[in-house]
């Protein structure tokens, strides 16, 4: 019964390990496609519901500010898993150490 029960928590670490971090990103400027970790203290977070919460949060101010200054935003915020890289030289690296996925012309 101890093994059972040791089986199940080993079994649910795993799984939580599995899920990963998330990353809030930003897009500075909105459109432009140059993309890096948010400048906050601490742009990694276990859950993606916090993460979504700032994304969100911080997505509302841009707003604002646009609205103040009679622009469109200037920043994007979003969430992604840790294991995806949203900037364009990231496609690069990876190209590079993937040898065997065939190029596109």
């Amino acid at each position: 019964m101890v093994v059972t029960a040791l089986c199940g928590l080993l079994a649910a670490a795993m799984s939580a390990s599995a899920e990963g971090m998330w990353i809030l990103w930003v897009e500075e400027p909105a459109g432009s496609d140059q993309w890096s970790p948010a400048h906050i203290p601490e742009p990694k977070f276990k859950v993606k519901e916090d993460c979504e919460r700032d994304a969100r949060a911080f997505n509302d101010l841009e707003r604002i500010f646009a609205k103040m200054e009679r622009a469109d935003a200037h920043d994007v915020f979003s969430c992604l898993p840790d294991s995806v890289d949203p900037r364009p030289e990231a496609a690069l690296i990876i190209d590079r150490l993937n040898p065997h996925q065939p190029k596109g012309k």
